[in-house]
């Protein structure tokens, strides 16, 4: 979906990479339309307003790991440049469901983008522009031209000299009135964005995704246990002044809890008898394309997903990588275990093969079943024949809500795969809101049509024939029965 290589589109070479031509060499840019929806911003932009201002236009889909790992950049960027600089999120959406204005509001919230972002759903300036790429920087003087665009992420420093030598060459005529920045209420709600779930006899274990925290239930539904400051960091300690950023998958074990902390690009633990939470793999920032470690907390990872136990070893679903890990966690050794890191459908020995942001993991009788959303696929390895097969999935491009044999069969962004019987797995789809079910033995995929319905659904989990479900855009868990039909909403004390 996204390049690979990153490929510069400028009118002219200049004195930077970047393209800063000379100013009559510049094109004009084009306004925003005005029908388009905005967030962050108590009013709509336009480009006479931004006159002053050095402009970069983020081009985003926010099903894209890629677009999420150049958020902070953008962050670092605003906090240097003030009111001299203003970012705008440009919101060119994949998925239909992204085209949706509340969900998006949803996660910008999610993700603390502070920023004004315009919901451009119809790609009338990513046509302008001619972006080709999520994501895309597209930069903008003062005077209102255009002065080039890049793609990709690791984009922090050429963006920043860029915008150094616009502000240098426009001095004196720059314009510091600050924008008219509205920024979305927090939520003010007992689970805020439930990212995953996971079930045993013992625990309900919940990603308690925009409060940066764990919550443990008994099986009953009661709270034993928040766990973790609730302030977006990365520190270890005791669960009541540990810190997550983000957090996702979930492994429950005997004696620990183990956790796929997204936002800091790492691994957790939690022993369950002491509470205290230790940092496994991972150095808390972005990492490279490296395959192996003897030193897991020396190396930096690529937004981890979800986990999976099996025995001592730890299955990761590397989103952020397109591959499948694994952690042992008695050599304490972690390397690559399925994918080039190559995004793409490709099945194949496990070395070869290649896959799309895999975001849920699911372990039954030898084989490993991954949730591969940016492909709207479930993939399979056996872990015998170290084959990898897709079960449902067409390619990039290719998504919707459609029932049937797994070679027709669409999804749409699923996230999350959970064994429900020897025959069966449930999916949660996300971007299609429902849960689906994939019959292994026919070979046919069908649906759970909830009501009320479900919003974004992030993660599934199984326990005794009962379906959990992070349904992430409501902020709730609920219970699924798939004999009865009868569903219900579990209740968390507010934190």
């Amino acid at each position: 979906m996204r390049l690979k290589l990153m490929v510069w589109i400028v009118i002219m070479i200049g004195s930077l990479a970047f393209g800063l031509q000379k100013v009559a060499a510049r094109t004009n840019s084009v306004d925003f339309p005005t029908s388009l929806p905005w967030l962050n911003v108590s009013q709509p932009l336009t480009m006479q307003q931004l006159r002053g201002k050095v402009v970069l236009l983020d081009f985003w889909t926010y099903g894209c790991v890629n677009c999420l790992h150049v958020i902070p950049d953008l962050h670092k960027l605003e906090q240097k440049y003030g009111d001299k600089l203003a970012v705008i999120s440009v919101h060119s959406p994949k998925f239909d469901n992204e085209k949706q204005f509340s969900t998006l509001s949803s996660i910008v919230r999610r993700y603390g983008i502070q920023h004004a972002v315009v919901n451009d759903v119809d790609f009338v300036l990513w046509r302008h522009y001619a972006v080709r790429a999520w994501p895309t920087f597209v930069l903008i003087a003062p005077d209102g031209k255009y002065v080039g665009q890049t793609s990709g992420e690791g984009r922090y420093q050429l963006l920043d000299d860029a915008v150094a030598q616009l502000l240098a060459e426009y001095k004196g005529e720059l314009n510091t009135a600050p924008l008219p920045l509205k920024l979305l209420d927090p939520l003010n709600t007992p689970l805020a964005a439930p990212g995953a779930v996971a079930v045993d006899g013992r625990f309900i274990a919940i990603s308690d995704t925009l409060h940066h925290q764990l919550v443990l239930l008994d099986p009953q539904g009661k709270l034993i246990k928040r766990i973790g400051s609730g302030v977006a960091e990365l520190k270890d300690g005791h669960a009541d002044s540990a810190a997550f950023h983000s957090p996702q998958g979930i492994a429950l074990a005997d004696d620990a809890l183990y956790l796929a902390d997204t936002g800091n690009h790492v691994i957790r633990k939690i022993d369950l008898k002491t509470f205290e939470v230790s940092t496994l793999a991972g150095t808390g920032e972005l990492g490279d394309r490296s395959n192996s470690s003897d030193d897991p907390r020396g190396m930096a990872l690529r937004s981890p997903w979800d986990v999976a136990l099996d025995g001592r070893t730890l299955y990761i679903a590397m989103a952020g990588s397109h591959q499948i890990w694994t952690l042992d966690l008695v050599r304490n050794r972690l390397e690559a275990y399925a994918g080039t890191g190559q995004e793409a459908l490709l099945d194949g020995r496990r070395d070869d093969a290649a896959f799309n942001q895999p975001s849920g993991l699911a372990l039954a009788g030898g084989k490993l079943w991954v949730a591969d959303a940016e492909a709207s696929a479930v993939r399979q390895i056996d872990l015998k024949s170290n084959q990898v097969s897709t079960l449902v999935g067409q390619g990039l491009f290719e998504f919707g809500l459609k029932d049937g044999s797994f070679r027709r069969a669409l999804l749409q962004h699923n996230k999350d795969v959970a064994v429900l019987d020897k025959n069966t797995l449930v999916v949660a789809d996300t971007y299609n809101h429902r849960l689906r079910l994939l019959h292994l033995d026919k070979k046919q995929v069908s649906s759970i049509n909830l009501s009320p319905s479900l919003n974004e659904p992030g993660s599934v989990a199984v326990w005794q024939g009962l379906i959990y479900i992070a349904d992430t855009n409501n902020n709730r868990l609920l219970t699924y029965k798939p004999e009865t039909g009868e569903q219900k909403v579990l209740s968390i004390a507010v934190p």
